[in-house]
């Protein structure tokens, strides 16, 4: 397409608005006791616009149809009230003795709706709106989205001679988009989630068997158990639904999902304890977590039945445990004239799957399963071919004696040239039953390590960041070096096989890839682990004296200043989208880019 085309003759219009206020008052009815309300409004509106010309454009396929040209247009509108009222109570019976305590309501109310259409082939470019398409083509569709959320709340903490403290939380929320038969605590016909959490404190720093160890500034061993909840299931996944569809240019309504009733939040019992301490002057500050998470009735997109005419139902039939630690470690390494600060942040997890439909679930990125979810391993594993280097020889291939499916179903032997892939069950032939675990996007840890130092005037700052043991799905990489269509490809197919006995890791080209050579294997996976220099700074501070500035600081920052990693990709720290099912592939996204920043900052 002619990049000027789109520029002079296409139409792009985004017009936004949005409102948000709100306000509150604080009364206070004695010494102890304080009434607090605050409420608050957002209404929001999006209106976008459309045209992209036939003159100069490439022309596009949708539905077997040719695209010429295209128009669309988009109206979103949002609404929200919120209210937040509680009674706080503040009491000091004594000096060993306090008491917080607070208890109330929220709610929240909200309306939207989003309107779009999508026409295509009008007769002219001078014809922009979407009724102007053909009206086979047009795409019309949108939704209501109405929810409310409702809860009641309490919590206290209770100090004992500054050393002891205990903390109680309950909240008991309820929610349009639970269903009606949900299992829950019922109150007025509505079932509400109930969601209780304690915590406890021991400053052992306070405690007289520690007075004599003056290593020590700070100890304090922390613990807490309790449930937390999530109600984003969707506003109207529990109910029966209709969406639009277009047939033949005639607008209908089709059933839009399967009802359950019977759906409700997700569930999370969660159990920590942690360590706090300080010493030598607080130059050495520690602090370790050790959690453990239970999720019970986990929102699943349960596979069913293709006679339903729908791919899925929403189910709570999934749990997962999460085991993981947490570990921050700051310091002071020298503090003479020159002083440096050294902090390190360290985080681990583990996820394991308890229960899932069928055992095991698949789930697609770019029309392709290639997530794996099964009892027993942990979610969102890579799912595809392993392979073993390429057949060298022709000799090699026979020997191997292993075969595909063309499109007819007729085996067709593995030649020369052609990628070894394993075959998992023994039977020959290489096809979808010999898919396994390739690679894993969680990573084993990540961490940052900052680090200041100072001297005088001057002062400097440096934040790394790492991750390591993460696989990354290079989705990039495989449509530029598939070679099984005309697109253009990298360097790395350069040495694709072509002779017999050659020593290459690329297979031979072929149009179309009848061999299946490209499709998803761990030739794609790759080890996304890094290791980055952030932001790094230097300043200077001026200092003044009975002078109308008071301050002044002149800095020189820059960003992402280099990166050390084996990933082949642009950018290891990157993913493909907010979903879940996006982590750990990368689309090619724009990179995050290095920067240099000069400042002068001057306070009066």
């Amino acid at each position: 397409s002619n990049p000027l085309a789109l520029i002079n003759n296409g139409q792009y219009e985004d017009n936004n608005y949005r409102f948000l206020g709100s306000f509150g008052l604080n009364y206070l009815l004695n010494k102890q006791i304080t009434l607090q309300s605050t409420v608050g409004v957002t209404f929001d509106k999006v209106r976008e616009k459309l045209f992209i010309p036939q003159k100069g454009v490439a022309s596009d396929t949708l539905d077997k149809a040719v695209v010429l040209n295209r128009s669309g247009s988009y109206v979103s509108r949002l609404y929200s009230i919120y209210n937040d009222t509680r009674i706080n109570y503040t009491k000091a019976f004594d000096v060993n003795n306090e008491l917080k305590a607070n208890a109330g309501i929220r709610y929240n109310i909200n309306q939207s709706e989003t309107d779009f259409g999508f026409g295509f082939n009008s007769a002219t470019d001078e014809f922009v709106s979407v009724t102007s398409g053909q009206a086979a083509l047009r795409r019309v569709s949108g939704n209501n989205g109405d929810w409310n959320w409702l809860s009641f709340y309490a919590n206290a903490d209770y100090v004992h001679a500054k050393k002891y403290f205990v903390s109680f939380n309950v909240a008991m929320d309820a929610s349009s988009r639970f269903g009606e038969d949900a299992d829950g605590f019922n109150f007025l016909g509505n079932p509400y989630a109930v969601m209780p959490s304690v915590g406890l404190g021991w400053l052992l720093s306070s405690e007289d068997f520690m007075k004599d160890v003056d290593v020590v500034e700070n100890l304090k061993l922390r613990a807490s158990y309790g449930l937390t909840g999530n109600y984003d299931i969707g506003n109207y996944s529990a109910q029966q639904l209709y969406i639009s569809q277009n047939f033949l240019g005639v607008q209908g309504l089709v059933r839009g999902n399967i009802a359950n009733p019977q759906l409700k939040w997700e569930r999370v019992t969660k159990a920590n304890i942690g360590l706090d301490a300080s010493f030598f002057n607080e130059r050495l500050n520690f602090s370790v977590d050790l959690y453990k998470n239970k999720a019970d009735d986990l929102i699943i997109f349960e596979p069913i039945d293709v006679a339903t005419g729908l791919d899925y139902a929403i189910t709570n039939n999934g749990a997962m445990e999460t085991n993981g630690i947490d570990l921050s470690l700051g310091t002071r390494i020298v503090n003479r004239a020159v002083k440096w600060d050294l902090s390190l942040n360290l985080s681990s997890y583990k996820n394991k799957v308890t229960q899932i439909p069928n055992g095991s679930m698949t789930n697609a990125f770019a029309g392709e399963e290639i997530y794996i979810t099964k009892v027993g391993g942990a979610a969102n594993m890579f799912y595809g071919f392993q392979s073993n280097g390429i057949y060298r020889t022709s000799a090699e291939a026979g020997t191997a004696g292993l075969s595909y499916k063309d499109g007819e179903g007729n085996l067709i032997p593995f030649g020369a040239g052609d990628m070894r892939f394993v075959d998992q069950n023994g039977d020959n032939v290489i096809d979808d039953n010999d898919r396994t675990t390739i690679g894993n996007p969680n990573p084993d840890f990540i961490g940052g390590i900052g680090n200041n130092l100072s001297y005088k005037n001057w002062s400097f700052d440096a934040m790394f960041t790492f991750s390591s043991g993460n696989d990354i799905y290079n989705y990039s990489r495989r449509q530029l070096e598939s070679m099984n269509n005309y697109n253009n490809q990298t360097v790395g197919v350069i040495n694709r096989w072509r002779v017999e006995g050659q020593q290459t890791d690329v297979p031979k080209t072929m149009f179309g890839d009848p061999a299946g050579n490209a499709r998803f294997s761990d030739r794609w996976i790759e080890d996304g682990s890094y290791f980055r220099l952030k932001t790094a700074s230097v300043a200077y501070n001026f200092s003044f004296e009975k002078s109308a500035i008071k301050y002044a600081k002149i800095y020189l920052t820059g960003n992402n200043l280099f990166t050390l990693t084996k990933y082949l990709g642009y950018d290891p720290e990157f993913s493909a989208g907010n979903g879940l099912f996006a982590q750990g592939t990368d689309v090619n996204l724009e990179p995050q880019f290095r920067s240099v920043q000069l400042g002068i900052r001057v306070g009066l």
